[in-house]
């Protein structure tokens, strides 16, 4: 009988040319167990719908312009541009001073919305699409001030529109079942 092991070339290299490996390691070898979590499958939904974004191209297309301004936003998100002849359709998100490179971009991807976020210089394409809930919601409770009435926009509460997107997106949550899971 040959035996099952041959013989290490080296000081501490017991299973050097074995056939199988030794009785503590095949044991250590069947003990290891990995533990994987399931990613999430789909990422978080925007509160803003495709029906806002088209409402907002109609209000756009009607009033002849490319860009909406919001007076009294001090801050990112106050200039809004799109061209409404364009296809896609793309909504610009940004500031209008020049040392605020931050640039959020809106749009509809095969009939879901979708958020990106990045710097001007980097364009549409080349920014990431945002995946964290709190900025989804804080660009969507951007966004809304555009599309509020009037009466609403004039009041200038930044609080309540945040409570209203609060409120879609745990709407949109419980829809989808992921309330519980949070």
């Amino acid at each position: 009988m040959k035996p099952a092991f041959s013989s290490p070339k080296e000081k501490g290299d017991e299973n050097a040319g074995s056939m199988r490996p030794s009785r503590t390691n095949y044991f250590r070898m069947k003990t290891k167990q990995y533990i994987t979590t399931k990613p999430w499958a789909t990422p978080p939904t925007p509160a803003t719908t495709p029906a806002m974004i088209q409402a907002f191209w109609q209000r756009l297309f009607h009033e002849r312009t490319t860009q909406a301004e919001l007076d009294w936003l001090h801050g990112f998100g106050n200039m809004v541009y799109a061209d409404t002849y364009a296809s896609p359709f793309i909504i610009r998100l940004y500031h209008n001073d020049p040392k605020d490179k931050r640039v959020a971009y809106l749009s509809v991807t095969d009939g879901c919305v979708e958020w990106r976020f990045g710097i001007k210089a980097a364009g549409f394409n080349q920014c990431p699409v945002v995946t964290d809930p709190r900025l989804i919601e804080w660009l969507d409770s951007l966004f809304w001030w555009y599309t509020a009435p009037e009466a609403q926009q004039n009041s200038g509460r930044l609080a309540d529109m945040q409570r209203l997107v609060a409120e879609r997106m745990r709407t949109i949550k419980k829809k989808q079942g992921l309330w519980k899971r949070t």
